[in-house]
């Protein structure tokens, strides 16, 4: 029997009808070269349906279109204008390789791009429009654009690729209706619980994975939206924070861990924040700790590219547990399974590949015909977990990063998280070698904290102490450097670190 409900598009035009008719006087603050910008709902509005018909003026009205651009509300106005446009907001990576940059952005097929002044990219194939005071000029004279149309709720909105770690770069197109679906599932109280009594920081960036989505859902609930502009430091994030009350702000740990470096350091305030959400890498619990001593909640998110971010979350108040991924948002499903593609039960001790399936799932990259799914049902993630029985996740590694000794596995995570559970370690990160006896060995990296001194044989008698690894599992070097190598997205680059593995054994020998 047909449903008797009314079609109605969950799109762009849906979050932008709340954001112009329900809550106009709220505000939107983003910092930029010029200084801080503040306005309201209200205008931004009426910014986005000027830069409508600025785009259209241009030709560029349902075209896909790039963007190389910091977390402003320039960038924000471009989320909302384009996509309303029946037309794909395409957001490169701004730590992308020039090189990279070409690849992402003629695979993409884009016909303009807008990008901050701080950009050295070019392309003198394709108009580019440089995000400064005078493009303001040139949107503030346009009139208004009357009417959107009403998009089909599975067309294109918003286009991301992966970070290429393991390969070129991989599109993604996330639909009108899994932005709005995604969204609207990080308002939920068991989610992130983004209300309207909430001032949000999306320190995330806007040029990977729509910032989470973050911003779509602040302004999809009314509330204040803080932006924190181009190459955010610690000072910059903390002085935000304390001067527009942030309750809630959305970061990777190693943005956490420079924040809270700086607080001890420079006796900042974080009084205002009550949460902070923290994903791509498990957060140390050292960092946990030091936050709740701040009164600071941490929420531990777990997603991907093609899950569009967050697509699981811990909020437990057990600091201990709060290593888990936690469980799968609205719209998600998780199962477990083995090497041979065989479902694996939830039973927390099972160790197999998380697949996914849900609302915001990708089921093939663009321009790839391929179906990427596992039986044409489930993304493989390439993580390896335990399930407990109640459906929490456990991440143990990545496939990739699991080191694999004498025919047994050594989690990289847990030496990791256990180096820096220290009291002298800043960050550690750990890659396997080639061994010709073990096949691999594990060699940590250690950045230590300013002004202390430390030793290999120091940070493995640590490990020792602990009790949790037996000796073959021990890390057989550390090697001391001043920063961990990450990628474009802020993840630790371990096949940067293993090439420096290489080359300081070369050199040695």
């Amino acid at each position: 029997m047909d449903s008797t409900i009314m079609d109605y598009n969950l799109n762009i035009r849906a979050i932008f009808w709340r954001v112009e008719k329900l809550y106009s006087n709220q505000e939107i603050i983003s910092r930029t070269y010029e200084g801080i910008k503040r306005y309201t709902y209200r205008d931004f509005s009426l910014r986005v349906r000027k830069l409508a018909s600025f785009l259209k003026q241009k030709g560029l009205a349902g075209e896909r279109i790039a963007t190389i651009a910091w977390n402003t509300h320039r960038h924000l106005e471009l989320y909302f204008a384009v996509p309303l446009l029946n037309g794909i907001l395409h957001t490169v990576n701004v730590r992308f390789h020039p090189t990279e940059m070409d690849y992402v952005i003629k695979e993409m097929g884009d016909k303009a791009i807008f990008k901050d002044k701080d950009i050295e990219y070019k392309n003198d194939s394709i108009t580019s429009f440089i995000l400064d005071e005078k493009y303001d000029e040139e949107v503030e004279v346009q009139e208004p654009f009357a009417e959107f149309p009403d998009v089909d709720e599975k067309q294109g909105a918003i286009a991301c690729f992966t970070s290429g770690t393991t390969g070129k770069p991989k599109g993604v197109i996330y639909s009108h209706r899994s932005v709005f679906i995604h969204s609207l599932s990080l308002m939920a109280k068991d989610v992130l619980g983004i209300s309207s009594s909430d001032t949000v920081m999306t320190i995330v960036p806007m040029f990977h994975i729509s910032g989470w989505d973050t911003p779509f859902a602040s302004l999809m609930t009314g509330a204040r939206l803080v932006l924190p502009g181009p190459r955010p430091k610690a000072e910059d994030i903390v002085n935000m924070i304390k001067s527009f009350g942030v309750t809630i702000a959305i970061a990777a740990p190693t943005v956490w861990i420079d924040v809270v470096h700086y607080v001890e350091k420079e006796k900042g305030d974080l009084s205002p924040l009550k949460a902070v959400v923290t994903g791509g890498a498990e957060p140390p619990l050292g960092l946990i700790k030091k936050l709740s001593e701040y009164g600071v909640k941490t929420y531990h998110a777990w997603g991907m590219t093609e899950t569009e971010a967050i697509a699981t979350i811990n909020k437990s108040d057990d600091i201990n547990r709060l290593s888990e991924q936690g469980y799968p948002i609205p719209g998600i499903e998780t199962a477990l399974i083995d090497v041979d593609g065989k479902e694996l039960p939830w039973d927390g001790r099972s160790v197999g590949e998380l697949v996914v399936r849900g609302a915001f799932v990708t089921k093939r990259y663009f321009n790839s015909p391929s179906n990427i799914l596992h039986n044409n049902t489930w993304l493989r993630t390439g993580d390896v977990v335990k399930i407990k029985e109640d459906g929490s996740i456990k991440v143990v590694d990545r496939l990739k990063d699991l080191i694999k000794s004498g025919g047994e596995w050594i989690s990289s995570v847990d030496l990791e998280n256990a180096i820096m559970s220290y009291e002298k370690v800043l960050e550690a990160a750990v890659v396997g070698v080639p061994d010709e006896k073990w096949g691999e060995r594990p060699v940590a990296f250690v950045v230590k904290k300013p002004g202390v001194e430390v030793t290999e044989e120091e940070i493995i008698n640590y490990l020792k102490s602990l009790n949790m690894f037996a000796k073959w599992q021990l890390p057989d070097k550390i090697i001391f450097i001043d920063s961990i190598p990450k990628t474009s997205t802020g993840k630790l680059d371990k096949k940067a670190m293993r090439e420096m593995v290489k080359k300081f054994i070369e050199k040695k020998g």
